[in-house]
């Protein structure tokens, strides 16, 4: 409310890895900025107040999230909590810094998934509607592998309420599935097709803020089951469990860890001992599937 009266400078020289525009403020960071922490260091002038040299400092974490790690990313929809509420660290009533909702989330999918905290990265937190505020949260974790969404989405059903009351959130869809409704997307088949941007997306709750990917879940009217007309490249990771993908002249192939005999590296047999399971995705929304 009071950026026309400042102005922004760097302490000493400009970082070379960021950019400052000193009419707002607003940080930029370069291209190829390599994963780290990077503190910068500035000064306020606020002509209103007569203020020189205030400074003003900030801690930048820069993270490299995969494209692997993002299409197998788990995903939750929270209602009644805006994007900033759930990256905020300022308790406003006790005028102190707390810990974010973000982070309380992460140390619990860590305790649900008997990982390490640093395993998981919340790399999107998007808000989808204003009022009431609705927003969707996008997580991945990994051992020596990514987990598949399957997986993520499950462990997070399975312990809903534990998270929702750990984290102070309510949870209304674990998957984000825009054709979960049948025909109000689509009349008939209805596929869910993850949208990755190049442009990111910013949530500033003033004291912090989190710069992630722009992720979007898109319905197409196709049936996902069917559907072959999009070519299959090494990008899309087509390749499952931990193995290699190699393109050549005549399309992809794939190669595999031992024990994974599948086509895609999948395992094409799994045996039960009475007390065993399996978690498998759901099936397409198709008109005709048979």
């Amino acid at each position: 409310w009071d950026l026309p009266d400042k102005k922004f400078f760097w302490e000493s020289s400009e970082h070379p890895n960021f950019t400052l525009n000193e009419e707002t403020g607003m940080i930029q960071m370069r291209h190829k900025t390599r994963e780290g922490r990077y503190h910068l260091r500035f000064k306020v002038y606020d002509r209103k107040h007569t203020q020189t040299d205030v400074p003003a400092n900030i801690t930048v974490y820069v993270k490299e999230i995969s494209h692997e790690a993002i299409i197998n990313s788990g995903s939750i929809r929270i209602s009644g909590i805006s994007d900033e509420d759930f990256i905020r660290v300022w308790n406003y009533k006790t005028l102190s810094v707390a810990r974010s909702k973000l982070d309380i989330f992460k140390d619990k999918l860590a305790d649900l998934l008997n990982t390490e905290r640093e395993n998981i990265d919340i790399f999107s937190v998007q808000l989808r509607k204003k009022h009431p505020p609705i927003t969707d949260i996008r997580f991945s974790a990994h051992g020596a592998h990514y987990y598949k969404p399957i997986r993520l989405n499950g462990i997070v059903l399975m312990h809903r309420e534990e998270i929702e009351r750990a984290v102070g959130i309510n949870i209304t869809m674990v998957g984000i599935d825009e054709c979960l409704y049948e025909n109000q997307m689509c009349e008939g088949s209805c596929t869910n097709v993850l949208d990755i941007s190049n442009l990111p997306y910013m949530v500033n709750a003033n004291k912090t803020a989190l710069v992630g990917v722009r992720v979007d879940v898109i319905p197409e009217c196709t049936c996902g089951a069917r559907n072959f007309t999009q070519a299959e490249t090494c990008r899309n990771s087509p390749c499952y469990n931990g193995g290699r993908c190699i393109e050549g002249k005549y399309g992809l192939t794939c190669s595999c860890p031992p024990g994974y005999t599948g086509p895609r590296c999948q395992q094409t047999s799994r045996s039960f001992r009475g007390t065993g399971w399996a978690w498998y995705p759901s099936l397409e929304m198709c008109d005709n599937s048979h």
